[in-house]
C-alpha cells in the first residue's frame, strides 16, 4: 500500500529579516507607572546601546516608547525620532553585493500631540528615500519601502527625522515621527517575459 501525501496549502517561501530587533521589542526597561518613555543616549555617551542591534549615531537621543502610553504601529514598542537630523538610529546588516533588497518600515506619530509635517529619511548603503507623514497628533502610521542593490558585504541602514517638531500642547517638548516594524528582505530577481 502506497501512502499519498497531500498538502492543503502550498508551501510558503520563508524570507528572513536580516535586521536584529527590527520591531524594537527588546530595549531598556520601561517603568509601568511612567508615561514619558525612555531617552536612549547616543553612542558617543555610551559604548553599549540599550537597544540591542541598533546604534544611536547622532548628537541627540532617541525616545523609546511603549504601546501602553503611546500609539505604536506594530507590537508593544517603537522608537520616536525626537531631535531632527541630530537623532539618527542605525544598524549594519550583512548583504551580498549586487543582490536586491527591500527595506520596509512604518512611519507614524505617537498620539502625543505631535502635529504637523514630518519626514523620515531612510538610508541603505548609497540609496535613500524621504517618507513624508502628515501628523494630526492622534496616532496612525503608513508603510514605506526602499528597494536597493547592495554594493558591499555590509550595508549600513540608517533612519533620521528631517525636521524638529514640538508638541502642540507643550512648546518646550521635542517630538517627532515614530519608527517601527523595520524589515530588510532579499528580493528575488523578477523573471523576464519573452
Amino acid at each position: 500500500m502506497q501512502l499519498q501525501v497531500r498538502t492543503l496549502y502550498p508551501p510558503r517561501a520563508t524570507n528572513k529579516n536580516l535586521l536584529k530587533n527590527a520591531g524594537f521589542e527588546e530595549g531598556p526597561y520601561l517603568f509601568p507607572n511612567t508615561s514619558w518613555g525612555v531617552l536612549i543616549p547616543p553612542n558617543i555617551e555610551d559604548d553599549h546601546s540599550p537597544l540591542p542591534g541598533w546604534m544611536v549615531e547622532s548628537l541627540k537621543a532617541v525616545k523609546y516608547i511603549d504601546s501602553d502610553h503611546f500609539s505604536v504601529p506594530q507590537g508593544r514598542r517603537a522608537v520616536e525620532l525626537v531631535a531632527g537630523k541630530e537623532s539618527a538610529i542605525a544598524q549594519i546588516a550583512r548583504t551580498i553585493p549586487g543582490k536586491t533588497y527591500d527595506l520596509t518600515f512604518a512611519v507614524g506619530d505617537a498620539s502625543n500631540s505631535c502635529e504637523g509635517s514630518m519626514i523620515v529619511e531612510a538610508f541603505a548603503g548609497k540609496d535613500t528615500i524621504k517618507v513624508p507623514y502628515e501628523s494630526k497628533g492622534k496616532g496612525g502610521y503608513k508603510r514605506a519601502v526602499l528597494r536597493f542593490a547592495a554594493v558591499s558585504t555590509r550595508t549600513r541602514i540608517m533612519f533620521l527625522s528631517t525636521f524638529y517638531t514640538m508638541r502642540s500642547d507643550d512648546f518646550a517638548s521635542l517630538c517627532g515621527p515614530v519608527l517601527d516594524d523595520v524589515k530588510l528582505l532579499s528580493v528575488r530577481k523578477p523573471r523576464r517575459l519573452m
